[in-house]
């Protein structure tokens, strides 16, 4: 099992995908972090059920996030 604060780390500037409680998943370039896990991405794109959003830069508060992966 991998850490989220390890996979962080090894993730700054990769492309990262993360899942929102309310179902909606982000994908986007990590640019930053702290220990709260609250993410700053860059060049987000948000996919819900059947729309695709492009967000730019965004802050991600921890709390909100169930999982986090690197994008493929």
């Amino acid at each position: 099992m991998v850490l989220p604060v390890d996979l962080l780390e090894v993730s700054i500037n990769r492309e990262i995908s993360i899942l929102l409680k309310d179902g909606r998943m982000l994908t986007g370039k990590l640019s930053g972090y702290d220990q709260y896990m609250n993410i700053v991405m860059e060049d987000v794109m948000e996919k819900s059920d059947e729309s695709e959003k492009r967000l730019g830069r965004i802050v991600v508060r921890g709390s909100n996030i169930v999982s986090i992966s690197l994008a493929k």
